[in-house]
């Protein structure tokens, strides 16, 4: 078993349900866990090296169309399909590694502590996403000489957090699925892509059919993609209170059915005598 990983499962084990500070510790040693895990294991950092690639794809549909104005648009694509996708597919299988690392069944004994632990280090690795677009925005400036301009930091910082902790707690529906999955990467493939299109990530909401455009309000993707094209562009962003509000009830009451699910699924795996099976 991976030291590290041993260390988090004893504080989540040590650490007072009541304590404030047992809590912090644990927190932090899931943090220094998962960027140790994440340091040896580059194949988690591939989203990140990967995904805005698609940034050159999308750049040059709308240079070749006359649009370059729209490459606020495409940064905005990279850096939520980056976050999804170390959140929804990388996180996704925090579950899965730590019943390879026979760390799961401990899980049974401090399940409310695991609940820490597996949301910070989905949180952990989502926030990684960021890096997207910090690669996406090289990518427009020396590859198209076009500069972006960030005319509201403070919106656009605050819906990157938001959307990050949005992602972690609709992961932790997805993790509880694929806790039970053999193979979970046909589940990851199915959801990631609908929640972009539903969620106007590339392409606005206005052009899907009408009656795919209301379901895209329960899609905190449509809320960070309103908000974050909002930022890069010079008037002011309007409703930005409501759309960081929806973001987070949509975090909240996906992560509140994802501890749930994970619930069951645990039970379900300590009945069929499985936990600690890979």
């Amino acid at each position: 078993m991976d030291g590290a990983a041993q260390r988090t499962s004893e504080l989540a084990l040590e650490a007072p349900s009541t304590s404030s500070a047992g809590t912090f510790a644990l927190i932090g040693a899931a943090l220094r866990m998962q960027l140790h895990m994440t340091r040896h294991n580059v194949e988690d950092l591939m989203p990140v090296l990967t995904v805005p690639l698609l940034t050159v794809a999308s750049m040059a549909v709308f240079v070749h169309a006359g649009r370059p104005e729209l490459a606020g648009s495409a940064l905005v694509a990279t850096l939520l399909m980056t976050l999804g996708q170390m959140g929804l597919f990388v996180g996704s299988e925090v579950v899965a590694r730590d019943r390879n690392l026979e760390t799961l069944p401990l899980s049974v004994v401090a399940r409310g502590k695991y609940l820490v632990v597996l949301a910070t280090r989905i949180f952990a690795l989502s926030s990684l996403g960021v890096l997207g677009f910090l690669e996406g925005w090289l990518i427009v400036r020396f590859c198209f000489g076009l500069h972006v301009t960030l005319y509201w930091p403070v919106p656009f910082a605050a819906t990157v957090l938001a959307t990050t902790l949005a992602t972690t707690g609709t992961c932790l529906v997805t993790a509880a699925f694929t806790s039970l999955l053999k193979n979970p990467r046909t589940l990851q493939h199915a959801l990631n892509g609908p929640l972009y299109l539903l969620g106007g990530v590339l392409v606005p909401v206005a052009y899907l059919p009408g009656w795919a455009q209301p379901l895209a309000r329960v899609d905190y993707f449509y809320w960070a993609a309103e908000l974050l094209r909002a930022s890069l562009r010079p008037e002011r962003p309007h409703d930005v209170a409501l759309g960081l509000t929806c973001i987070a009830a949509l975090g909240v009451t996906s992560g509140l059915v994802g501890a749930w699910l994970l619930g069951r699924a645990f039970d379900h795996l300590r009945r069929e005598g499985t936990l600690g099976l890979t």
